[in-house]
Order: C-alpha cells, then structure tokens, then sequence
C-alpha cells in the first residue's frame, strides 16, 4: 500500500510538471486568453482527464503556477525575516537569485509572456504589504518620503528582474544580485541607516498581545 501510494504521488508530481511545462510553452506562443485545455494535454502528451484532476481550467492552472511562486517567495522572506530585508537586502537577494537561477528557463516563459503584469503586480504587492508597516514607522514623520522610497525600490527591481529574464542585462545571477544589492544599499535614506532589526523584533514583542 506504501508503495501504491508513493507511485501515485510521484505519478501526480510529474503531471503537473509536464501540464505545467506544456503551458509555459504555450504562453510564449499565444496569448493566455486562447491557450486551451487541448492545446495543453496535446503539448504535454496527457488525457484531458489527466489535467481535469489537477485544475479547474487554464486559469486555473496559471493562478497554481502564481500561488506556488508567492508560497516559496513568502517562505523566504519569513527565514529571512522582514527587518532584515528593509535593513541590508543582501541575503534575501542573494536566496532569491539562486532560486531564480535554478528555474530560469522555466519561470521566464511566464515573466517573459504577455501577461507577466499580472505575475509581477502580485509579487511586488506581496513585498509591499510585508514592508509597509515598518516602513510607515520608519517613515513616520514624512509618510511620503517613505512611500516613494518604497515604491522607488520595488520598481527598480522589477525592471531589472525583467531585463535580467529577457536577456537584456546579460549576466549571471551572482552578477544580478550584486547589482540589485548595490543599488539598494547606495539609495538608502538616513532613516533605513538609522534602522536596527534587533529593535524592531523587541517592539514587535513588547506590543503583541
């Protein structure tokens, strides 16, 4: 029975690799809205039946792909902790470049497609809303200052990100993430160099219920 079982999950796991490979293919061809169910089991060499016990529909199956993404990127930010990342960035680029590296080809089908918008406005949200509240408090006395500085950021990382996927900024990942630290570390205001993590975690404690 152990053994039926271990099959069947590894059966599971290479479906969805294979629908999962099969659609990333297929965005780099056409637009999401016309890629259909056959289009993706006729690529990836399943039944119909095969796909309908993973997803919904095509849809469906983009949102997983999303969702998996933003699952493992907030995992990471949690080791990393928060704080840490406001305060010097290096060690959560430099894990999240890695990850990147080891899964280019098959990511940059979906950052590199016609609706890469949508993939990138949830991961940048995500980083939004983990960092605002420090950065509100940082920012207290110019609220408007921080936000600026926020966004000023998270743009910047996006843009290079996509450079980075496309081909455009040609180099390695260890090369992109030092570029993506330095830019980090040379732009932050005296209000990110006052900050210490160390102080935030002892506020966080003192003011939880």
């Amino acid at each position: 029975m152990a053994r039926e079982k271990k099959s069947t999950h590894k059966n599971a796991s290479r479906s969805r690799f294979l629908i999962k490979q099969a659609f990333g293919e297929l965005l780099h061809e056409k637009e999401l809205s016309k890629i259909t169910v056959t289009d993706i089991v006729e690529r990836a060499n399943i039944s119909r039946g095969t796909f309908y016990a993973h997803y919904l529909d095509v849809y469906d199956l983009y949102t997983a792909i999303q969702n998996n993404v933003l699952e493992t990127m907030e995992t990471g930010l949690e080791a990393v902790g928060i704080e840490n990342l406001i305060s010097d960035p290096t060690a959560a680029i430099n894990l999240g470049m890695a990850f990147l590296a080891e899964n280019k080809s098959y990511y940059g089908l979906f950052i590199n497609s016609s609706h890469s918008e949508t993939f990138f406005n949830r991961v940048f949200e995500l980083l939004g809303v983990k960092c605002h509240p420090i950065i509100e408090k940082l920012f207290e006395k110019n609220p408007v200052r921080g936000v600026c500085f926020m966004h000023y950021t998270l743009g910047a990382y996006e843009e290079i990100l996509r450079q980075w996927f496309s081909g455009k900024l040609d180099c390695s990942a260890e090369e992109c993430a030092s570029y993506l630290i330095d830019f980090y570390m040379k732009s932050r205001p005296e209000e990110i160099l006052a900050f210490s993590p160390d102080e935030a975690e002892t506020d966080i404690s003192e003011n939880a219920p």
